[in-house]
């Protein structure tokens, strides 16, 4: 967990950001230093969780609730029960490329086969077992299903699945961005997350003074750049396959940008 607050103990939001301050605090530290005592009725705190995962993950569901085809909740349901003001920040990329630089980070060097060639056979492959689970259960059994290829999580570049679940709990308290928005137009897109979280805006000079201290997080490795883009036919597969959830995710959300534009 990182910890930030309007006010008080680490400063304004933008203060943070203007200090170049990216080392979050973990939550721990944050209590020894604080003191749980001051946390109770502090409106001008701000707890912020930045795990990735928590979109998505509930592995070992089938073992807990053995007998049922899907989860009978969502971690959206468990975050709800316990922070239901919550606000969800969620950061989408090209579900095509985001595919390739997960297979590629987490398995490079771990596995001689994984390569342009070898990934495209896991996509094949992975594919068909995901059609093939369509063929008999829901698109939500399927992209939680546990069964899924660790090594190649195809499902989890299908963010309808996800965002509707949690879309369902939160309500309006949740914004979905992009990733290429970021990159592109970091300013607007910075400035629109600060207005969802409600925190005060940054100046144009605190944003560039965060902008050039940022460290980029998860870059590829240099075996990994050298390894080069995926095959023109893997693209082209996996943009058929996510082509039409980015459809339904962009008459969900009512924005054209997560139709990603292929062609």
């Amino acid at each position: 967990a990182v910890v930030s607050t309007q006010s008080g103990h680490y400063g304004r939001a933008s203060n943070h950001l203007s200090k170049g301050n990216t080392d979050p605090t973990q939550f721990s530290a944050f209590l020894n230093k604080l003191g749980p005592e001051k946390m109770e009725g502090n409106t001008n705190l701000m707890l912020l969780d930045g795990t990735q995962s928590m979109l998505w993950d509930l592995r070992g569901w089938e073992t807990r609730y053995s007998g049922q085809n899907q989860p009978p909740y969502t971690n959206a349901d468990l975050l709800n029960e316990l922070t239901p003001e919550a606000k969800i920040l969620v950061i989408t990329r090209d579900p095509v490329q985001r595919l390739y630089s997960d297979y590629l980070y987490f398995n490079i060097g771990n596995d001689p086969n994984v390569t342009a060639y070898g990934f495209e056979a896991a996509v094949t492959k992975e594919m068909n077992r995901f059609h093939k689970c369509l063929e008999t259960q829901d698109l939500k059994t399927c992209c939680y299903d546990t069964q899924n290829d660790p090594k190649l999580r195809l499902n989890l570049g299908i963010y309808i699945c996800f965002i509707r679940d949690w879309k369902k709990v939160f309500g309006g308290n949740i914004l979905v961005v992009s990733l290429e928005d970021y990159s592109l137009y970091p300013f607007p897109t910075i400035s629109r997350i600060f207005s969802f979280l409600g925190v005060s805006q940054p100046t144009s000079q605190q944003l560039e003074d965060f902008l050039q201290n940022s460290i980029k997080e998860n870059s590829r490795r240099k075996s990994a750049v050298k390894e080069g883009d995926m095959l023109p036919q893997t693209k082209k597969a996996l943009q058929d396959f996510y082509g039409p959830y980015n459809r339904d995710l962009s008459r969900y959300l009512e924005d054209t940008r997560f139709l990603y534009n292929y062609q």
